[in-house]
């Protein structure tokens, strides 16, 4: 009971600190660029509901820390709900209980009445009256400051401990897997996958993963010749990293022992690798959407704010795990790397779900914006209107399902 106890603390607390960094670092990416635009920036919030401290800057952007951590939002003078939340030019963005009103003030008949109630030089620090390409950067800069913070954290890990690599060599291929009806021998070095280069084992577990029930082409070198195999992974109940069962590809081969080496990175080194790991974290991601749409993934294996929570606990606890006779400081740097890794994934997950093209997320204003960029007008109110509900129809049911899922995998 004891342990259980501290593990919902740990994930409490642990969520507590990850998920209101990722949300400040985002809503910070729409605040500095809209200020760099000379947009006149009203609140900043983390959180949304009742505001539980609050300050003022000299500029008068009212800084909040929220009741409800789950998000937050940056009001502009004027706010087009480009930036998460929004309000109308003349309130503070709050309604009675302390919600911030969405408002899509990228309305034609919105920008009227806008028009009509500002002067010329409030117009010049609305947001609603910058030129669309300001107001698409602004949009654009929260998923790309999430992409950024995965960067930094990332070529920290790298430029500080290095990274430990495994060559793509077979060291073993089990029985009655797919690998050994593919024709895999131990000692194969597998150089590509449908076409894609594979320079180290990982890059295998992640195309494996996310391929059951797909065949791949796979080339492997043995014995100096270059050979084409077909093997389609079957979906394998596993064990991931933290003890979590879970469920993915498997194609039934394992790493040679001596094929493991350990690679040190100089500032540029560890930044293209920062780099080039945020690309594989995208691509994998959006191959995971797209088999999720298409059905060839559970998606009962989603996960809400209480899995993230789950996992950043584990994460800030993996150090302790009594399986490593390590020191108290070894155990700390470990909790701490797992942690804020973890966080750096959440960070590119959560950015990139935002750009999707839904409308209500960034992705959805930046679609909207761009047919006002080629056009010269903004999208028609009804179609716009139109465009709003059917996105709230997708994101409403989306959550609901995620906490259920998350309640459900829970017990």
């Amino acid at each position: 009971m004891m342990d259980i106890l501290i593990s919902v603390v740990t994930a409490i607390a642990a969520f507590a600190v990850m998920l209101p960094l990722i949300v400040f670092v985002h809503e910070y990416g729409h605040f500095k660029v809209a200020r760099l635009c000379g947009v006149r920036v009203d609140t900043f919030s983390i959180g949304f509901g009742k505001s539980l401290f609050q300050w003022t800057d000299k500029k008068g952007t009212v800084w909040k820390i929220a009741a409800i951590p789950l998000g937050g939002f940056v009001k502009f003078f004027g706010d087009a709900n480009a930036a998460s939340a929004g309000a109308s030019a003349n309130d503070d963005g709050d309604d009675e209980e302390g919600e911030a009103k969405p408002i899509t003030t990228q309305f034609n008949s919105e920008r009227d009445r806008l028009a009509a109630l500002l002067t010329e030089e409030e117009k010049k620090v609305c947001f609603h009256f910058k030129p669309v390409w300001q107001r698409m950067a602004v949009v654009a800069a929260g998923p790309l400051a999430n992409f950024l913070l995965a960067i930094v954290i990332f070529a920290l890990i790298l430029g500080t401990l290095g990274k430990t690599v495994v060559d793509p060599v077979i060291g073993q291929v089990q029985p009655d897997t797919a690998a050994a009806e593919a024709g895999f021998v131990a000692g194969d070095r597998i150089v590509a996958i449908n076409g894609r280069a594979v320079d180290e084992f990982e890059d295998i577990r992640r195309w494996v993963q996310l391929s059951s029930g797909t065949s791949l082409d796979i080339r492997v070198l043995r014995d100096g010749q270059s050979i084409d195999l077909v093997a389609t992974p079957r979906r394998t109940k596993q064990v991931d990293a933290f003890g979590n069962e879970i469920e993915v590809g498997f194609l039934g081969v394992g790493e040679a022992p001596n094929a493991r080496r350990s690679e040190k990175y100089g500032p540029v080194g560890a930044l293209l690798g920062a780099v080039e790991e945020v690309r594989s974290v995208l691509a994998s991601t959006l191959r995971y959407l797209g088999r999720l749409v298409t059905l060839q993934e559970d998606p009962r294996q989603l996960g809400g704010p209480i899995k993230i929570a789950s996992y950043a606990g584990q994460a800030a606890n993996s150090g302790f795990d009594e399986r490593f006779e390590i020191g108290f400081g070894d155990r700390i740097l470990m909790s701490f790397i797992n942690f804020i890794n973890l966080a750096a994934l959440v960070s590119v997950s959560i950015g990139l779900l935002n750009l999707l093209p839904i409308p209500i997320l960034d992705g959805g204003h930046l679609v909207f914006y761009t047919y006002e960029l080629l056009a010269g007008r903004p999208l028609n109110d009804q179609i716009q209107g139109i465009a709003f509900r059917v996105g709230m129809m997708i994101l409403g049911p989306f959550m609901i399902f995620v906490l259920v899922n998350d309640v459900i995998q829970l017990f």
